[in-house]
């Protein structure tokens, strides 16, 4: 087994996951409605709370927003299991800038010998199988552990972050149904969400046909700004993409990560589940992903 051209697979792991752990707290800053002391939200006048009382236009809007996006909540989908299959070559030509790598190299081999699946949960609790041979074919050397050991952190996590951020924009929760614990404004690119809870600042912005363009999120450790990309389906609109700007708090503005992340789907027993996924820290790496021989989990009725 040559040497790693890198210096730790799990340094290079912990490149890629700073970028996808950091969005752990979007999940919770969506689902948890912040309370009136939390909220940025101006209280009501009493011609606002009669106007409410005829119908909120904010929860009108946001009604009407929901509906326009596919959920996988709405659909029944409590979760899915598949193989996957990352591109372990394309990892290592990306983490080498574009040096060649041979097909038959060992280390892709040995990773490529190694099966992979993934257990999702919308609801949480997501875990990755990883299977390595029992009987390698000849007994591993230092190099060869390490670099399983590595690359198996860094597909757990990688999934496992990517999942974190996925479901709220395939699940319904990001564009809420509902303004309560919401501050909405109108403004000339259409409306602006804004929520404050526990720690963590959520602004959305929708433009005037009511599609996500932006998805800001403020915690404690982090800032990170999404820009979403949907495709239209039969089932409604269906998100296909991201493009993320990480900023790791306290660091000068030069130190921020630009992620791209792209999306293609399968349909399994008629729900939308990932088939493909692209992703690529700028000036970093590319970890894609193949999965197949998908399974759904549905929600109990």
């Amino acid at each position: 087994m040559r040497k790693l051209l890198f210096a730790s697979p799990g340094r290079r792991g912990a490149a890629f996951l700073a970028v996808w752990l950091l969005n752990a707290g979007i999940a919770s800053a969506q689902n948890t409605p912040a309370s009136p002391s939390q909220s940025a939200a101006p209280r009501q006048s009493a011609s606002q709370s009669q106007a409410a009382a005829k119908g909120n236009p904010n929860d009108e809007m946001l009604a009407k927003a929901s509906k326009l996006y596919y959920s996988t909540a709405k659909a029944g989908l409590d979760g899915f299991d598949c193989t996957v299959h990352p591109d372990w070559r394309q990892l290592f030509m990306s983490a080498q800038k574009g040096a060649a790598i041979a097909a038959d190299d060992p280390r892709v081999q040995l990773l490529n010998s190694v099966k992979v699946t993934l257990h999702a949960r919308m609801k949480g609790g997501s875990i990755l199988d990883w299977s390595a041979p029992a009987n390698p074919v000849k007994p591993l050397d230092e190099d060869s552990t390490s670099l399983l050991d590595g690359m198996h952190k860094a597909t757990e996590q990688t999934l496992q972050g990517f999942l974190q951020f996925w479901i709220p924009f395939v699940d319904g929760s990001a564009v809420p149904s509902s303004s309560e614990g919401l501050e909405v404004t109108q403004n000339e690119k259409g409306y602006k969400l804004h929520a404050l809870t526990e720690g963590t600042e959520v602004t959305e912005q929708l433009d005037t046909s009511l599609l996500l363009q932006q998805f800001n999120v403020v915690m404690s450790s982090a800032t990170v700004d999404f820009a979403p990309a949907y495709k239209y389906t039969d089932k409604g609109l269906l998100v296909n993409g991201f493009l993320a700007h990480i900023l790791p708090a306290g660091a000068p503005p030069e130190q921020e990560q630009e992620l791209h992340v792209t999306i293609e789907y399968q349909a399994i027993d008629g729900f939308p589940i990932p088939d493909k996924l692209f992703m690529d820290v700028v000036n970093t790496g590319t970890f894609n992903f193949a999965l197949d021989g998908c399974t759904v989990n549905k929600q109990s009725k």
